[in-house]
């Protein structure tokens, strides 16, 4: 490649990353947290898009910067904050002690770091000198974060396969109308009417002062009555809202898009039983994935319907399409699930200790979204990742995948199931 390539990919690619970071900023201003450093992610994914990456390549330095950059940020940057700030949250006021005890943390992070590769087939070499010597190599170390990053990403897998038809469709649609509605309003005034008079009464007790042991007495039971009525308070003010809010669902589901999700939801709730049911047979039998879904599918369906077509070349670009829609729907859910708990517990750990935690997980996501899209690339695109991460075995990920995403989406099919059978008992205590 000339010099004027490299400074026009050069260009391209900075000017990219550039407006990435701003929109990154822009989200954590905006949603609170946000790391910037996942986008790189899209510009590999680009990369493959325009071109064939060879070594002589500008696209080919930036997949290996990528790769080292996240490998390394991954690795020591964000841990070493993460204990620095947990550190400086402490009484300690010496910098050094604080130091000190952040590199000795760091040190066993990296220690079991190293451990965890121990009892995963990451590696296609078998020796003890090569795993020893391979952790902290590009393959290595990229072979441990996808572990975790596989298992993250089949519990949020399975969860939202079940959870996208359950939420969507509408055959599982509550029956909600004004009267059930009306009639926990009802109940919450009647509740906030009791708990107003109950602490009225505690305040008038307090006021005409102590009595010896009745009032000791009578001021017990007026504490328990108003932590009674709180209590029931909350739980019907959460039925109401819930009830509110299947409302608004059942009236979107009657528009054109709420028709739109319903067949979607027809649609996944078929890839969901597909995925189990192939989850369950690649563990049986430890079956390996030779060719990609796309092009396996669209050779069926040209050679049964005698369509003469050119299946490598448009199973390429199909095939680039629905992993990055597959990307996409995945960090969207991904994002829902780390909001809730950013809100959960942003108010018991502070702001930084989570943005660098969910930095860290994500992080961790993509890493194993490249090690998990390979099987859903043409093979030609499949060598270039192999080539670049080195001897990862690629079916041990799969095989691990898909032992974490049939558990997971099991639960999520049973917790859905206890709580539709809840939801219509509520129903006909308010009927």
């Amino acid at each position: 490649m000339d010099g004027w390539s490299w400074i026009q990919n050069g260009f391209l690619l900075m000017a990219s990353n550039i407006g990435f970071f701003f929109f990154a900023w822009f989200f954590f201003r905006a949603k609170l947290f946000k790391d910037y450093e996942v986008k790189n992610w899209t510009e590999v994914a680009r990369g493959f898009v325009y071109t064939r990456l060879n070594p002589d390549s500008f696209r080919w330095f930036n997949w290996k910067l990528n790769l080292y950059a996240t490998f390394f940020g991954l690795l020591f940057v964000l841990p070493f904050y993460q204990f620095w700030l947990l550190f400086s949250a402490t009484r300690l006021k010496n910098r050094k002690h604080v130091l000190l005890l952040s590199i000795v943390s760091e040190l066993i992070f990296l220690w079991l770091f190293y451990k965890i590769g121990e009892p995963f087939p990451i590696s296609k070499m078998k020796s003890e000198e090569h795993v020893y010597t391979s952790w902290m190599s590009i393959e290595g170390g990229i072979g441990r974060i996808g572990v975790l990053g596989v298992t993250v990403m089949a519990f949020l897998s399975g969860f939202g396969a079940v959870n996208y038809p359950y939420s969507n469709m509408s055959f599982f649609r509550s029956k909600v109308n004004d009267a059930q509605i009306a009639q926990v309003e009802k109940h919450l005034h009647h509740t906030l009417d009791h708990l107003c008079m109950a602490k009225r009464k505690r305040l008038i007790s307090d006021r005409s002062g102590k009595n010896g042991s009745t009032w000791g007495k009578s001021t017990d039971d007026e504490e328990t009555s108003m932590k009674g009525y709180q209590e029931l308070a909350r739980e019907l003010f959460l039925e109401m809202d819930e009830l509110r809010n299947e409302k608004y669902r059942i009236a979107f589901s009657k528009t054109f898009q709420g028709r739109v999700y319903n067949l979607l939801g027809y649609f996944f709730s078929l890839y969901c039983l597909y995925k189990i049911f192939m989850s369950f047979i690649n563990i049986i039998y430890d079956r390996k994935i030779s060719i990609d879904p796309v092009t396996r599918g669209l050779s069926i369906l040209f050679n049964t319907l005698n369509i003469p077509i050119d299946v490598p070349f448009w199973s390429q670009h199909i095939s680039f399409i629905l992993v990055g829609i597959i990307i996409a729907s995945s960090i969207r859910g991904f994002l829902n699930v780390i909001m809730k708990f950013f809100y959960e517990y942003a108010n018991s750990v502070t702001s930084n200790n989570i943005v660098l935690l969910i930095a860290q997980v994500m992080g961790m996501y993509f890493v194993s979204s490249v090690l998990l899209i390979r099987m859903s690339l043409p093979a030609e695109y499949r060598a270039i990742i192999t080539e670049v991460l080195g001897d990862i075995s690629f079916n041990f990920y799969h095989r691990w995948f898909d032992f974490i995403f049939i558990p997971s989406s099991m639960v999520t099919i049973l917790l859905f199931f206890i709580i539709s059978r809840m939801n219509r008992i509520n129903s006909i205590d308010f009927t």
